[in-house]
Formats: C-alpha cells, structure tokens, sequence
C-alpha cells in the first residue's frame, strides 16, 4: 500500500502507461516499470530549463512577461487570419501533453478555422490509426495488455518490445511461460528476436506486407482460416483474396526467407486459435506502410481474431500519450473521438458544442506536410508543442530551412533545444511533475496524474497558456477553464468515446478507465459483439499489388530505437552514432569494426562509427534513429498515394566510405 506522502503521476516515458509514485518529502520515485522510470526527476533538473518566455530580437533571446508576449502573439495571429485565412496557421500537438491539453490545442485550431493539426503519431502510428479506423471502427489497439496472457500465439512484427517497453517484454514472456508461442518477424535480430520461439529475419526492409501475404495464401489455400468469423462478420474477403492468391511460397524466397520457415509460422499461428499481432515502426515507417498495417490487420480477421480474450490487434505506442493526442483529434483528419472532419453531421455536434461552425471539411496538412508547404510560403504561423522536429522528423535539412520561412514560430519547451533556436517566442511550460490532467496509454486506459511540485521561474502548464492566448485573440465563443477539470469535463461530455470519464471517476479508480464507456460501463475489449462500421462488419483492407522490379543490389539503410535513448531527449547510449553492418557487407567494402564511416543517402551524409556482425542481414545497414538519422532520411509518398509518411527504414543508401581507421568497439 503507498505512503500517504507519495503522489501518483502517470510515467511520461513510452505508452505502457506506468504509475510512478513520488515521495514528497525526499523526492525519491518507486512504482516505474524499467530503468527510464527511474529517471523521472531528471525531467526537473534546472539543467538548460526554459524558465521564462523568451522573445527573438535579432539573434538573442530576450526575457518578456506572459503579458507582453502573449499579447504580441495574438496580435500577429489575428493579422495572418485577416491576410492569409487560418489555413495558414498550424500547430504541432504533444504526446507528452495531458488530454486536456491537446484538446484545447486542436480547440484552438478550429477555432482559428484551421484543420492544420497533427502530432507525433505521424511519425510512428498515424497509418495505422487510419486503417484500424476504416477497418474496424477504431484507431486504437483492441485489447488491454494483461489479454496476451491468454494468448496462444503472439506474433511480434517490426517491434522490439524488450527495448521499447520493458513491462510488456515482461508480459510477453510470463505469456510464453504460460505456453504461448513467440514469433518474431524483424529485419535486425533484436533484444526480443532471441527470445523468440520462432524468428523470421526478413531481408528486404519494408517488404512485411508480402511475407503476410504469403501466409495468408498458405492459411486460405489449407481451410486454416475461420469461414464462418469471415462470413459473418467481415466484407471484402474476395478482393483481400484475389490479392493473397498472387503471394505463393516463391514470393517469400525473394524475400531471403526459406519456405518452409514460413509454412511452419503460417500453421503455428493459425492453429493456435487464439493469436494476438503487436508491431511497431518496423511496420509503419515506409512508403508501403498501408500495405503492412493493412495485411496484419487482413490476417487477424482471415482468422478472426479480434474480439476475444488473447485475441488481438496491438499497434503499441511509443510516447506516453500519442493514443490520447489521436484521440483528443490533435490530428489533420479527425476531430476528437475519430469523427472525420468531412462527416458534416457528426462535425455538426463539436460545431453546436463550441458555438462555432468553422471547422474546415477538408482534411489538414500531417506534420511532414506542414514543413513542405512552409518551404513554399504556404504556412504562416506554426506552434510547436513539446516536440523537436529538427531531430524527429526525417530531413532535418529541410526542416530548418522550412523553419526559417515561417513569419510566426512559437515553441512550448521544457527545455532549450534543437528546435527552439528557430522561434520567435520560446514558452517554458510545466512537466508532468508540476500540473494535473490525464493521460492514456496504449491500451486506451485513461489514468489521472497528480501535480507533485511547484513549477519554478515563470513556468506554466501548456493548457493555461493556449486558454489565456484564446482569449487574447479575442475569438467568439472561446471558453474560459479555471481549472484543468473544467477541460476533463467538457471533453467527457463531447467527445462519445470518453463520455462519462469525468476527474471524479478517474481519481476514484487508480488503474485508471478504459474507453470506450457507455451507460456507465467501460469496454477493455473492442468488438466483442460487432464492429463500429456502417454495417457493423468489419472490413478486409485493400492492399496495392505492385511488383517492382528491383535487384536490390545496393546497400538499404533502416534505423531501430535503443533501450538506452528515449526519443531526442533523454540518451545515455555511449554508442548511440554507430552504424551495423552485416559482416561480409563490411568484408566487400574494406570496413573494420569501429572504422569513422561516412554514410550518404539522397537525402544527405552523417558521420557514424562502424559496428560489423551478423544482427543485419546482408544489403541492409542499421542505425539507432535518437539523433543523426534524420540527416539522411526523408519522406516520399506512400504507394497507395495517400497521407506522407517517413520511409525512414528503406531509404537507398547512394554511397558509404571510410573516413578513417579505428579499434573495434564494444
């Protein structure tokens, strides 16, 4: 039982969504899951803390009140609303943000007529939101975690829990404890590969979606495939099938995977009869990423797994609250609670709610598109929320020009970084430590945080200051909150999926509330009874059957996250600027263990050290992505020509040379 002199936050690393309980007193952490938890108060350090906002005159930074600055925000805002209209107005929601503090930020947007919106889902889960959406109903995972306790089989597929998420890594094993069978599908063979019952080491970053394809031929063409799930409950089985009947077993060669590995994972999964499917950035990181969430979410209803105790669809989320900014609507296409801003009448509720009717029907710019079309003098004014997108977002190159051509960059930062040498206004905002609101983890449970500390300097929460600069602008209808509270209880009275969740009920119950609630009752389990889709079926994905003709014969760079790095700003990986190199690759090109290398793609060239062994199949070179990889990434769009995304693991790696000569590394 916790100390009465312990506070309870939510952790703010990765979406497993820990307690971390704070003792008032000495400051000490317990409750967290992994090492990162353990440096929960690192997040206070005064170490390059934005203490006060910041003004640019010239090439300085100068210290201004809340007042002044805010003020002068407003009053630029409103001129490039007069001249340009608010499409060129765009903002950059934060993961690491409360609920209630996206969803003022989305609210703000709007409100100023702009569906220019979007976070770091982008960069990670943005496609598979989408296609779980379409689907199924939802763009969330579908089962709560403890579920793949149940499980059978879990499937395991461009994602490296053990490095990522350590308490679900745990899970997973107690899982395989119970009988389940482990089966991992990566392109480097991970930290979670060698726990694998089974590991599949494809050989053509990217290219998942075929090797799925291939099983699902195998399951269909063997009656392994629940008929009686996909006749009831699904549509577009035909088409998905017309499709999977191409990939036979020679596809997957091509693959550099043996035949019969990949029958015997076809069978193993299918005959488990409960399987549940996690992937991650292997997955979703490409230009054919639509074909990849599209084909793994095809296979869980070719065997109908969806809806059942250990059987389901775990999209796991990287940051702590990327699920709740998605459903919070801090995206280009959705309102909150996933209605489609093209969906007049459903828009029509928010419109009647926030007493406006404005709200664009065209979908807004993603984030990778907000920084294109700010190059070209289309974006204005952006506001960028808690993110570093001069190391996050592929092209960095691009990025900081794209940033130099803004009229109006306004940064909300805890601390100084790469990001906010580029603003005219630097805002010091609270961390998750010194303010209250909710937060939901990747299972969609919703969890309050408590505040443990006073904020220091002139340091405010970031919903107070989108509130106070709502005022400032003077919009119609802009509603003043006196507490976070009021926010929580708005939004569980607009948005459907979180009706109900009120700051009463969530600090009644410690584990928190999983949405959907409905009369009372809150659903851990989607689709139990039908799908939330017009005809309550579930819908096979189309996938792009496009063959292309390409050798590969060229060497392909793709990136991998470290456990010791959380994103851009917390790394203590001494050998975070390496490059792997599978070893007859580096044999070929003359490159020893811990040589200076310098890699070039067409997006550009980083200096790396070279780390040669059998983790990379041959053609492929890893990089950790925490800081160099966006100087040689960039983006393309998808294959099905829709929404941009970073095809950062398949980027062609146009020329790799030795800089100089080193002693092996560790």
């Amino acid at each position: 039982m916790r100390s009465r002199l312990a506070s309870r936050i939510v952790c703010p690393f990765c979406g497993y969504g820990c307690s971390i309980y704070i003792n008032k007193e000495n400051g000490s952490a317990y409750g967290y899951g992994c090492f990162k938890g353990s440096l929960i108060t690192n997040l206070t350090s005064p170490s390059n803390r934005v203490l006060y906002p910041y003004v640019r005159r010239g090439d300085i930074f100068s210290e201004a009140t809340w007042n002044s600055v805010l003020n002068d925000i407003a009053t630029e805002l409103r001129k490039i609303v007069k001249v340009y209209g608010g499409s060129s107005i765009a903002f950059i929601g934060c993961s690491q943000c409360s609920n209630e503090e996206n969803y003022l930020i989305q609210k703000l947007a709007r409100f100023l007529g702009s569906n220019n919106i979007d976070n770091c889902a982008r960069l990670c889960h943005a496609i598979s939101v989408d296609v779980l959406a379409k689907s199924l109903g939802f763009g969330a995972q579908t089962n709560p975690f403890s579920d793949l306790l149940y499980s059978k089989a879990i499937l395991i597929i461009g994602y490296n829990p053990v490095a990522t998420h350590p308490p679900l890594a745990a899970l997973i094993l107690e899982a395989k404890k119970r009988g389940a069978k482990i089966i991992v599908i990566d392109v480097r063979r991970s930290e979670t590969a060698e726990l694998a019952d089974i590991f599949i080491q494809i050989g053509r970053p990217g290219e998942d979606y075929k090797l799925l394809l291939c099983m699902a031929n195998i399951i269909i063409s063997s009656g392994l495939y629940n008929k009686r799930f996909v006749h009831q409950m699904t549509e577009g089985f035909e088409g998905f099938y017309q499709i999977a009947k191409r990939y036979d077993i020679s596809k997957c060669r091509e693959l550099g995977v043996e035949s019969s590995l990949v029958e015997e994972v076809a069978r193993e999964f299918a005959s488990a009869g409960c399987g549940s499917i996690l992937w991650g950035m292997g997955i979703t990181q490409h230009v054919t990423a639509k074909n990849n969430v599209s084909a793994i979410v095809n296979l869980a209803l070719l065997l109908g797994y969806i809806g059942r105790r250990g059987c389901g669809l775990y999209p796991v989320r990287g940051q702590s609250n990327v699920q709740g900014a998605c459903d919070m609507g801090a995206l280009p296409n959705y309102l909150p609670g996933y209605v489609r801003v093209d969906d007049e009448y459903k828009k029509r509720l928010f419109q009647d709610a926030w007493n406006i009717d404005n709200i664009p029907s065209e979908p807004g710019y993603t984030s990778i598109e907000i920084f294109e079309k700010a190059l070209k003098g289309d974006i204005r004014a952006l506001f960028i929320i808690g993110e570093n997108p001069v190391l996050s977002h592929p092209n960095s190159t691009m990025v900081r020009k794209a940033l130099q051509n803004i009229e109006l960059v306004v940064v909300h930062e805890i601390r100084w970084s790469e990001t906010t040498q580029y603003a005219d206004y630097v805002l010091p905002v609270a961390t998750r430590l010194e303010k209250e609101g909710s937060y939901t983890n990747s299972e969609r449970r919703v969890q309050w945080s408590y505040k443990i500390l006073d904020p220091p300097g002139k340091v405010l929460p970031d919903w107070v200051i989108v509130e106070q600069l709502g005022r400032m602008i003077g919009l119609d209808s802009w509603r003043e909150y006196g507490s976070v509270e009021d926010i929580t209880i708005e939004i569980s009275s607009v948005v459907p999926i979180y009706r109900g969740i009120t700051p009463q009920k969530l600090k009644e119950n410690e584990n928190g509330v999983i949405w959907p609630c409905e009369n009372g009752e809150c659903t851990s389990r989607l689709y139990q009874n039908r799908f939330e889709t017009p005809l309550g079926k579930a819908i096979f994905s189309r996938i792009t059957d496009k063959e292309e003709d390409d050798k590969r014969e060229y060497l392909i760079l793709t990136t991998y996250r470290s456990s010791l790095c959380y994103n851009t700003s917390l790394c203590i990986d001494k050998n975070i600027d390496i490059a792997i190199i599978n070893r007859f690759d580096a044999k070929a090109i003359g490159i020893d263990d811990g040589d200076v290398i310098e890699i070039e793609t067409e997006c550009g060239k980083e200096i790396f050290y070279a780390k040669t062994n059998d983790k990379v199949p041959r053609g492929v070179v890893a990089i950790p992505w925490h800081r160099k990889a966006n100087m040689v990434t960039c983006t393309k769009r998808g294959s099905d020509n829709g929404s941009y995304t970073q095809p950062l693991k398949s980027i062609r790696i146009t020329n790799i040379k030795i800089v100089q000569k080193k002693k092996a590394i560790k």
